[in-house]
């Protein structure tokens, strides 16, 4: 918000009328000079972030016109709340179907939302409900489903997601894609881990969703176990059906490899989400398969003799997990080993360690590990601590890192000085929300229909 300039002038003049006129056009000047932040066209804006459990936070930005309470702050986020007036104040029953119907508001025991803020540097309990509270511009609100003192995740990385979104929201175009399906996937995945369907993101000008854009050219992307998984991930993630005509990973498996690809394990790795995401059991040969494509140093390489990395590693290790394979698989920790050889001081993770052609850290590589340490619980649990264990280099962690790479637009960074990249900015979003692939799991393991609107 800009600050507005009040000139004064000095006028001489004679006689009474002369000097009325004078403080009157100096009245109106005045008036036309206020400052931007105390007008309607220019709202006030916070953050609301809600976690649900250890594992699964969303926030939204809201915009509106101070001074207005914390009840009316979650409204405006346009999540679903239960609310039920108490006679002593009104509580929140339930978020987005968590927590408690409004006939049983504190059905959860020790359990219940609890309501915070954020004052900079620690989220804080109110002294006053929701209902009574004042926001102001900048606020970040919290709320959070758990017993007394439970976790919230630190603010600034759900603030930063929220900005990265806000940057993606105006790279949209008309036909509700991202200027190819590739990059559209992506997107999905970046809203998905944000709780948003992909029918409610939508062009502004033709207001067509980005499940329109799926439904019309979802098909052309699956041509690869790949592509299957990551459009599996995607819609499951997004409650957005299938694309029709396509094949399904398990649609790529074969049983006389008993894989879904003979030599990229990061082929495998998004077949196997894929398939969990939609309900379907996973091969056991599958998951055999992919653990033997370990390398001697305890990473994966995204194709046969291409050299162990951190991205394949990253995403086979969040496949293991999801398939059921133990936190303390042999795999699993010598994994862990291999990323962390690809940690720099910055707290950021290279590409390949080892690479002639350079190791400084990229945004898409320590996105994708945070991804890996969240699904592996490094520690237990990630979200909300901001301290990564062994993964913590002179204080330095890889959020810290992450943070470094967002310009003032709200994009991110490849590295810096690259400017805004769209790849980069849709990547880490998942790992600043904390997000773990499968970002969602087809329970009733069938394709629901979905009215396009």
């Amino acid at each position: 918000m800009k600050n507005g300039l009040l000139m004064r002038r000095s006028l001489t003049v004679t006689g009474i009328l002369a000097a009325s006129l004078a403080m009157i056009f100096a009245v109106l000047w005045m008036l036309l000079a206020v400052p931007s932040t105390t007008r309607a066209d220019s709202p006030d804006h916070a953050d609301v972030v809600v976690q649900f459990d250890d594992e699964t936070a969303i926030a939204r930005g809201i915009q509106f016109t101070a001074p207005i309470s914390g009840l009316e702050a979650l409204y405006l986020t346009g999540l679903d709340v239960i609310t039920k007036d108490m006679g002593w104040g009104i509580a929140v029953c339930s978020i987005e179907s968590v927590g408690c119907p409004a006939s049983d508001c504190f059905c959860g025991g020790s359990n219940y939302w609890g309501y915070n803020y954020w004052d900079g540097s620690a989220w804080q309990s109110y002294s006053v409900g929701a209902a009574d509270s004042a926001i102001g511009n900048g606020a970040v609100e919290g709320w959070r489903w758990g017993a007394w003192g439970s976790t919230m995740v630190p603010a600034p990385q759900m603030t930063a997601a929220v900005r990265a979104l806000d940057w993606l929201r105006t790279q949209q175009q008309t036909d509700g894609g991202y200027g190819g399906i590739g990059a559209t996937v992506e997107t999905l995945l970046s809203i998905g881990a944000n709780g948003y369907t992909a029918t409610e993101w939508r062009d502004p000008i033709s207001n067509t969703s980005i499940a329109a854009y799926i439904a019309a050219n979802g098909a052309n992307f699956v041509t690869n176990p790949a592509a299957a998984g990551k459009m599996a991930v995607a819609v499951v993630g997004t409650h957005t059906p299938y694309p029709a005509g396509a094949l399904t990973p398990m649609g790529f498996f074969s049983p006389t490899l008993g894989a879904f690809d003979a030599g990229s394990a990061a082929s495998n790795a998004w077949a196997l989400l894929g398939t969990t995401a939609l309900g379907q059991p996973v091969p056991a040969s599958a998951v055999g398969y992919l653990k033997g494509m370990q390398q001697s140093n305890g990473g994966w390489e995204w194709g046969a003799g291409w050299g162990t990395d951190t991205n394949s590693t990253a995403l086979v290790m969040q496949a293991l997990v999801a398939a059921g394979e133990p936190l303390t698989a042999t795999e699993i920790i010598s994994g862990l080993a291999f990323l962390q050889t690809a940690q720099n001081t910055d707290g950021g993770f290279t590409y390949d360690p080892v690479s002639p052609w350079g190791t400084d850290s990229d945004t898409n590589s320590t996105a994708y590990v945070l991804q890996a340490l969240q699904a592996t619980n490094q520690p237990a649990p990630v979200v909300g601590t901001g301290n990564f264990g062994s993964f913590v280099i002179s204080g330095t962690t890889p959020i810290s890192y992450l943070l470094s790479m967002q310009l003032s637009s709200g994009a991110f960074e490849w590295q810096p000085g690259f400017g805004e990249n769209a790849l980069a900015t849709q990547q880490a979003v998942p790992a600043l929300l904390g997000r773990a692939y499968p970002l969602a799991v087809l329970e009733n393991k069938i394709f629901l229909p979905l009215i396009l609107r």
